[in-house]
């Protein structure tokens, strides 16, 4: 269930960072190409900045400028899948989704016109891949996966065809790796209906891909990376590649709090609780003060709170960590819910550690009274077994 998840957040995330152009310096490229466009790379960076209002009015100039160019109105969706993401959770959708959804159909319309003309064949053909899958967020939006899934297989031709086309075009490459690690991962019989339609599946070379465009990608790197460190925060072991290339994305984008979250995921994850639990901190201040974009769908103060517990405990602060765990219960409209029964168990460890059993039973029961996640209900049962006999 946690695997399935997990996997299903991340295609989402990874629709959201699907940009197929960036902000990275183009002096650090030996080789530019053609279709690098500095005001787009400008448009990207701005993205990965989290200033969207900026974003936006750079698109509208590009858009009246270039008006039968796919990028603009790619761009625009991409700025408003942003929007969608990181909105709060208490926000009305409707309006963004239908402005989402219009700004879908205004670039495949030109993207289409684009890929019928011989100098403009490539492009048309790249952004129709991108634009896919970004209609493909939406049909994932509204829960409707037989919907999802055959728009996912156009993204999934045309970036083929973009592929034997120029192969040295890296991007392409991190909208490949995707598909196929994340239909690698998915329940069997996802994937087996993913064969059906025609998708390749490989978990190996789909991470080699997505790190390809990492470090190769014109256009797609700093993508690219937040896919990685969204990846190996959550499924993968992170190893000192990931680490390093997170810490570099957030000393480039520390107000972006979904690189800001993750590196802090991929410390904890390796153990470095102490270097962790700072950015944590730092994450929960900004949602306590309603930063941009900090207060949003994806995570709270209250998954905040949970992760700090687990580096205070780790560390060896168990006063700290209980507060921290103590907060989340007693919170309201908790989200996300597995912080709930997370935070009873870890609760229920610190107290069986001090020999206080009695109370840490009832917070063991207590995770079995709510729903399962990963091994909550496991754990706590077993432990529970272990002190059964204590007084």
């Amino acid at each position: 269930m946690f695997l399935k998840t997990a996997a299903l957040s991340l295609i989402s995330l990874s629709l959201l960072t699907a940009i197929p152009a960036a902000g990275a310096d183009p002096q650090a490229r030996p080789e530019l190409h053609p279709l690098y466009d500095k005001t787009l790379a400008d448009v990207d960076r701005l993205l990965m900045e989290v200033r969207l209002d900026a974003a936006d009015s750079l698109i509208g100039i590009y858009i009246e400028r270039h008006p039968e160019h796919p990028a603009g109105y790619f761009f625009r969706a991409a700025s408003l899948s942003w929007r969608i993401f990181l909105r709060p959770r208490d926000t009305d959708l409707g309006p963004l989704r239908n402005e989402f959804e219009r700004s879908i159909k205004d670039c495949r319309r030109v993207a289409e016109r684009a890929s019928k003309r011989r100098e403009s064949e490539f492009e048309g053909l790249l952004y129709l891949g991108a634009i896919y899958g970004q209609e493909a967020l939406l049909a994932l939006i509204d829960h409707k996966y037989l919907v999802m899934a055959p728009l996912a297989k156009q993204a999934w031709n045309y970036i083929g065809q973009t592929l034997v086309m120029d192969p040295r075009y890296y991007d392409s490459y991190f909208g490949k790796g995707m598909y196929q690690y994340f239909i690698a991962i998915l329940p069997k019989p996802i994937q087996l209906l993913a064969e059906v339609y025609g998708f390749e599946s490989d978990r190996e070379q789909g991470l080699a891909n997505i790190r390809l465009a990492a470090e190769r990608g014109l256009y797609s790197q700093e993508a690219a990376g937040v896919m990685l460190m969204n990846i190996y925060s959550i499924i993968e072991q992170p190893d000192d590649y990931v680490e390093d290339l997170a810490r570099k994305l957030y000393a480039r984008f520390p107000d972006n709090p979904l690189v800001h979250w993750r590196y802090g995921d991929i410390l904890l994850r390796r153990l470095k609780y102490d270097q962790a639990a700072p950015l944590f901190e730092a994450v929960a201040k900004r949602i306590g003060a309603n930063a941009p974009y900090y207060r949003n769908q994806l995570f709270s103060e209250f998954s905040m709170a949970y992760r700090l517990g687990v580096c205070y405990r780790m560390s060896g602060n168990s006063d700290q960590a209980l507060a921290r765990f103590d907060y989340v219960i007693a919170g309201r409209d908790v989200f996300p819910d597995w912080v709930v029964p997370g935070s009873w168990l870890a609760k229920g460890e610190i107290l069986i550690g001090r020999r206080d059993y009695g109370r840490a039973r009832q917070c063991l029961q207590q995770v079995l009274e709510l729903d399962d996640y990963q091994d909550f209900h496991e754990r706590a049962e077993k432990l529970l077994e272990e002190i059964g006999q204590q007084k």
